[in-house]
């Protein structure tokens, strides 16, 4: 039965790549669409300023190439950015739970720390 709950590092290689991958796609997403406010609020230690500067920098791009771009030349930031978020994962590097439901948990216990 496959692991779930794993931190990134606990991850293979292959699995490393699906979650940097799938992390990037949904961080250029947000970018896109509604914005980083959330990640900015969660994560104070700067890792997200050289990935927003790259999105910044290459907006233009559609955003298959901006995701490309993303995790070519900053996936170093990503990968501590899903670390510093505490992002768990599947064996398979799927996050644990979804991306999607990590980011409303996350919004809800913001809201409700305020």
């Amino acid at each position: 039965m496959a692991e779930n709950n794993l931190q990134f590092d606990q991850l293979s290689e292959s699995a490393q790549t699906i979650a940097v991958n799938q992390f990037g796609k949904f961080y250029v997403q947000h970018f896109r669409a509604d914005g980083l406010d959330l990640f900015a609020q969660l994560e104070r230690s700067g890792y997200i300023a050289d990935i927003n500067q790259y999105l910044m920098e290459n907006a233009a791009l559609h955003s298959d190439e901006l995701l490309a771009g993303l995790v070519k030349n900053r996936s170093a930031n990503l990968v501590l950015l899903i670390k510093a978020l505490g992002i768990t994962f599947a064996e398979d590097g799927t996050a644990q739970p979804s991306l999607a439901q990590w980011y409303l948990n996350q919004k809800t216990q913001l809201a409700t720390a305020s």
